[in-house]
């Protein structure tokens, strides 16, 4: 006899939702199929049944989203298994999901018969990392470690933060108690040093590169 499990499909995209519960309909480990289109609908649903085995997430939510659903469902119900489904491919993202300690990640352009493989698997109690999800990440951590020369100093670090969090150079020179021209000479050395032509391209590249955390 089939052992069955219990499972919560959540996205925002109803179209989706319907899509994803009919292919895993098909599963005969599948009893039964609860849809949420909310990180908040996801923990109403834990917090009404206790027999929930897995929860296959969308990361990008309204009210409540996957990273922080996956944080709370690790945290409150440890022995529930958490699926990622997403579209998001960059590497800032797949790492939060790996130290989160999610059970697996699968891209959404991957076919059913991977996503049927890939539930089939973390039911069985094994992790399970998309092929694309996996080379993405090493993708972007050979990038790293190819712009890992990249220093920049305490004082570069500390206008890059105010600079991503959109302070005018004005407001920095006042907030730092330095002159407006020194903090364009760092900008500018911020700029020349990532290879950037904004101050948003050089927040993203200190970013991707570990730079900035």
């Amino acid at each position: 006899m089939i052992k069955t499990f219990n499972i919560i499909l959540a996205d925002d995209h109803v179209m989706l939702l319907d899509g994803l519960h009919a292919i895993l309909s098909e599963l005969p480990e599948i009893n039964k199929i609860h849809l949420a289109t909310d990180g908040q609908q996801v923990l109403q649903y834990l917090g009404k049944f206790n027999d929930i085995d897995l929860i296959i997430s969308d990361i990008n939510m309204p009210k409540l989203d996957g990273l922080v659903l996956l944080t709370e469902v690790k945290k409150t119900r440890p022995n529930v298994k958490f699926f990622v489904l997403s579209a998001l491919d960059d590497y800032l993202t797949i790492n939060k999901v790996i130290k989160k300690e999610a059970d697996g990640y699968l891209l959404k352009f991957a076919d059913k018969d991977e996503l049927k493989t890939a539930v089939q698997n973390v039911l069985a109690g094994e992790q399970h990392y998309g092929a694309a999800v996996k080379e993405r990440y090493m993708e972007s951590v050979f990038e790293r470690k190819k712009h890992k020369h990249v220093k920049l100093s305490k004082r570069e670090k500390e206008i890059l933060v105010l600079l991503s969090d959109e302070f005018t150079s004005k407001e920095i020179a006042e907030k730092l108690f330095i002159s407006l021209n020194t903090v364009e000479t760092h900008r500018k050395n911020i700029l020349l040093k990532t290879g950037s032509k904004t101050t948003t391209g050089a927040v993203k590249f200190a970013l991707q590169n570990g730079i900035l955390e």
